[in-house]
Order: C-alpha cells, then structure tokens, then sequence
C-alpha cells in the first residue's frame, strides 16, 4: 500500500506544477499578490476633471512663475513713461493693482512683495502716478492688508476692500469706479484673474499668471 502511494503521489505531483492555471485579469481577485503594473497616462482621460490638489503639483517653479510675471508685464514700464509725458495738467493718473499673486507672493513666498512689482511701483511714484489698490480681501482686513502692504514697501495711495456679501466682480467695479470718482484716471489694471479685468474703467490692463485659478 505505501509502495502504491508513493507510486501515485510521484505520478500527479510534477502533472500539477507543470501545467499553469491561466486566470483572465477579470476574475483575479482584488488581494491577488502580485504586482500590476500600470503605465501613467499622458494626461487625464476625457471627461476627467482634474482637481485642485492635481493642479497645484503641475504648477512651475517660483522661479519660472517670476519669469512669466516679468513677461506679462512687458511693455509696461514704457507706457507708463509715454503716458505720463502726455497727461494733461488736471489728469491724477493712478493703476489699479489687484493685491494676492499680484504684487504679494502669497502663494510662492506667503506673503512677500514680488520683486517685478516692487521694481515696477517705484516707477510709478517717480512719475508720479498714484497706487491704488483693488482687493476680493474683506472690508474688515482693512487694517492688516495696509499694514502688509507698507511692511512690503508699497505705497498706499488709495485701498478698496470687497464688502460683505459682495461677489467679486462687483467688488472690483465698484472700487474702479470708487477711485475715478475721487478724480483718478486708471490709465492700468493689474490683476492675475478674470475678476480683476470684468468690467471697465482703465485704459490698459497687464494680466499676470494665475496657472488655472491656483493662483486666484
């Protein structure tokens, strides 16, 4: 009988390991020990929406986001020198600047002025070109947004915060007209996003980088 056992167990083990068991990926079980590798698509799949989180690991580098603020700004400083050599004796000319990712780095540095901006406003006081400022920040920050601002060497010519309940669209045409009003005329806008450019009121309009509203 163990002679016989044997015998049968020698016959049937090596027929087992021999012949592989083909499973389709369909039916593999979710806790299937081995590895699957699969390869990252170029992009998202059509109908994919990409989030927030997703965005802000494909946004450049702070030195790359310096230099597309320099880009956008082109031409700037020689408008602002052939503007203010043609202004009428009763013109205040002024430009409106929107304030976060725009002449602070709140996204890349928390909260420092950004060099181009900085280069770019000492200009304007020495034509005297007065700086305003048109912010989505809530009227009741009024005090710690001045205090930025001059902490970060920026002129405060004149602040406009979005009131409460206010969208931000609104919030900025109110302020560009509230500065015209008070006898200025915005011969520039500078802003990084739709809101800061909806509506009208300023001659010429400088739109920094916001990378698909992470900069917002």
């Amino acid at each position: 009988m163990r002679r016989l056992a044997a015998t049968l167990a020698a016959s049937v083990v090596p027929c087992l390991v021999a012949v592989p068991l083909a499973v389709p990926a369909s039916a593999a079980p979710a806790s299937s020990p081995l590895p699957v590798v699969v390869a990252a698509p170029a992009g998202p799949a059509a109908g994919v929406t990409v989030g927030a989180a997703d965005r802000r690991r494909d946004v450049p580098s702070r030195e790359q986001w310096l230099a597309d603020v320099k880009t956008a700004m082109t031409g700037a400083r020689a408008y602002v020198r052939e503007r203010a050599a043609a202004a009428t004796p009763d013109e205040r000319l002024a430009v409106n600047f929107d304030i976060d990712n725009t002449v602070i780095a709140t996204y890349y540095d928390g909260g420092g002025a950004i060099p181009q901006m900085t280069k770019f406003v000492k200009l304007l006081q020495r034509k005297d070109v007065a700086v305003l400022f048109n912010t989505g920040r809530s009227a009741d920050q009024r005090a710690s947004t001045r205090a930025q601002l001059k902490r970060n060497g920026f002129p405060v010519d004149g602040l406009c915060l979005r009131g409460q309940g206010k969208t931000l669209v609104f919030g900025k045409q109110r302020c560009r007209d509230l500065f015209i009003s008070r006898g200025y005329t915005l011969i520039a806008n500078v802003g990084n996003n739709d809101t800061d450019f909806a509506g009208d009121g300023y001659e010429r309009a400088y739109r920094l980088p916001n990378y698909d509203g992470v900069l917002g």
